[in-house]
């Protein structure tokens, strides 16, 4: 007697559902996902759900960590659910990606905006935008030159007031939820700055120029540039005094904040160098860490916070450090999403959080470096986005 085949079949589980779970699935194996099926693929695309990944994503920032090791680039994560007070382990999971020789060099990337990042080479003149956590690359289109020999900043002019390239820059303005390119472009002639902006968006993506009122330049001596709730900040120089440049992404306007003559060297002040700034994230206010040249003063941490953007009111905080931070191997890496500033070392390679409060520090140990011997750059405050480009 044949025993009869019996099929079961079940209604398809709905697609708001199937979004409520891929949004809190780790963000490495959603790239891995769209390869299961159309359905996956199309689910794990739309702008819905990309949208409640990252605010969840935004709830639990991680670490992220980049290097450059006999010829190759890697990258690296990890959480930020620490035990505070309590020395720790971190598992860093790396992130494989393969990246063409001939894109710039990722190991000198600078900063991260919102889960990606804009990597540049003034020689090679190209831009690439990249997602680590997808692998996805996107070359950003030829500039709009009324010049076409426009040269890079580093580039070589004869001409006094030839108009080169400055600086270019990655921002999101998380009401419209775009992501924004600014060139910059300067010269050495006292006219207003050409700029250009480009949008991420889907289809064709063009240049748009944007006329400013004011001729300042880049201020290549700040350690970086960070976006903070849709405004990308900068270093700059204006009428001979230098200033953070603030761009805001949405409204694409400009303003400037003054910067205290007290944030400068004492043998930095005519020459309005500031290369031992860097900016950071303060609580979602604008940051600058302030380091110094001289090693009897390393135990020093000094913080300035912009209070008022609008009449340049700055507060200071300085703290007095552990010995274990007298010398120059604690990099400064920013403020994590807990409120504790964080430093990294190079050998062996950890990192330190430091609660301002308490002030205490807590050492994290992250495993999965042991074989590498160089530098290990470090990042807070790094949020997964399943931004397919």
């Amino acid at each position: 007697m044949k025993r009869l085949k019996q099929h079961v079949y079940s209604d398809p589980i709905p697609v708001d559902i199937l979004i409520d779970i891929f949004s809190l699935v780790p963000g490495e194996s959603i790239a891995r996902f769209r390869c299961v099926s159309k359905l996956w693929r199309y689910i794990l695309g739309r702008p819905d759900f990309k949208d409640l990944f990252l605010t969840k994503s935004s709830t639990r920032p991680r670490f992220f960590f980049s290097l450059h090791h006999d010829g190759k680039v890697f990258f690296y994560s990890t959480p930020q659910l620490l035990n505070q007070g309590e020395n720790s382990t971190l598992v860093a999971t790396r992130y494989h990606t393969s990246y063409p020789k001939y894109f710039p060099d990722p190991s000198k990337l600078r900063t991260l905006v919102c889960g990606l990042a804009l990597f540049k080479s003034y020689e090679r003149k190209i831009r690439v935008i990249f997602n680590p956590i997808t692998g996805e690359f996107l070359t950003l289109p030829k500039l709009l030159l009324k010049n076409k020999n426009l040269p890079d900043m580093k580039a070589k002019s004869t001409i006094p007031d030839r108009e080169i390239v400055a600086g270019i820059y990655l921002g999101y303005d998380p009401i419209s939820k775009q992501f924004k390119v600014l060139c910059m472009t300067s010269s050495h002639c006292e006219r207003p700055n050409t700029h250009q902006v480009l949008t991420l968006e889907s289809g064709k993506r063009l240049w748009r120029r944007l006329e400013s009122k004011f001729h300042f330049i880049e201020n290549h001596r700040m350690a970086n540039e960070i976006c903070i709730n849709g405004v990308l900040y900068f270093g700059g120089v204006l009428r001979q005094s230098s200033v953070i440049v603030c761009f805001d992404v949405r409204s694409e306007k400009f303003s400037f904040i003054n910067m205290k003559r007290g944030m400068f060297d004492k043998y930095d002040i005519e020459s309005y160098s500031c290369w031992y700034l860097t900016l950071f994230n303060y609580k979602g206010k604008l940051g600058i860490r302030q380091a110094t040249k001289e090693p009897w003063e390393y135990h020093q941490l000094v913080l300035w916070v912009v209070e008022d953007s609008g009449s340049h009111k700055w507060s200071k905080q300085v703290y007095e450090l552990p010995r274990l931070v007298y010398n120059s191997a604690f990099v400064f890496a920013g403020m994590a999403g807990t409120g504790e500033i964080v430093f990294s070392v190079r050998s062996p390679f950890c990192v330190y959080l430091y609660n301002l409060e308490g002030e205490t520090f807590t050492r994290v140990h992250i495993q999965g470096f042991e074989r590498f011997n160089t530098y290990i750059r470090t990042f807070v405050v790094y949020v997964e986005n399943m931004e397919f480009m």
